[in-house]
């Protein structure tokens, strides 16, 4: 599993090596700056990609692996640790099912959650997906904490939800 903060700081460094060895080059540090700027997958936009195809073009090997990385993260999915629930979100994203939030969905929960704006028929899920043991079914039907249903891994915590209708 790629780790964001891992990965980032790679390439931070190898853009200070660009840096380094190329002074006057605007284009590679204002590509520092944007990629030290981002927190989280969450900020991940498009803006790395835009300036490497717009300005840097591929005339330094950092570049392809900037737009690499803004690829892979950009893609929720790839950050969710667990296997059933990865391929259950893919499988959502390619249906072009549009996703209403990513994250830490409250404060007690350290594990990231995916919301997608899609009512969820939880059996029928589970058996196309052969999901296992360690997913549990989530219903919430409190109107002031939210109405989802969904999947959570029991040994991640990270969820996939839905709409309940």
């Amino acid at each position: 599993m790629r780790n964001f903060k891992t990965e980032k700081d790679k390439l931070l460094s190898e853009l200070e090596s660009e840096i380094k060895s190329h002074p006057d080059n605007e284009i590679l540090k204002t590509l520092y700056r944007n990629l030290n700027s981002h927190q989280s997958v969450n900020e991940l936009n498009g803006v790395l990609s835009r300036i490497i195809v717009d300005s840097l073009d591929y005339e330094f090997q950092i570049g392809q692996k900037l737009i690499e990385f803004e690829n892979f993260f950009s893609d929720f999915s790839n950050s969710i640790r667990s296997d059933e629930l990865r391929k259950l979100a893919k499988k959502l994203i390619k249906q072009n099912i549009r996703i209403t939030f990513y994250g830490k969905a409250w404060s007690e929960n350290h594990s990231d959650w995916i919301y997608f704006d899609k009512v969820f028929d939880l059996k029928k899920m589970r058996e196309n997906f052969s999901l296992g043991d360690s997913i549990i079914e989530h219903q919430n039907f409190d109107n002031k904490s939210g109405l989802e249903i969904g999947f959570i891994d029991k040994n991640t915590n990270e969820g996939i939800m839905g709409k309940v209708k």
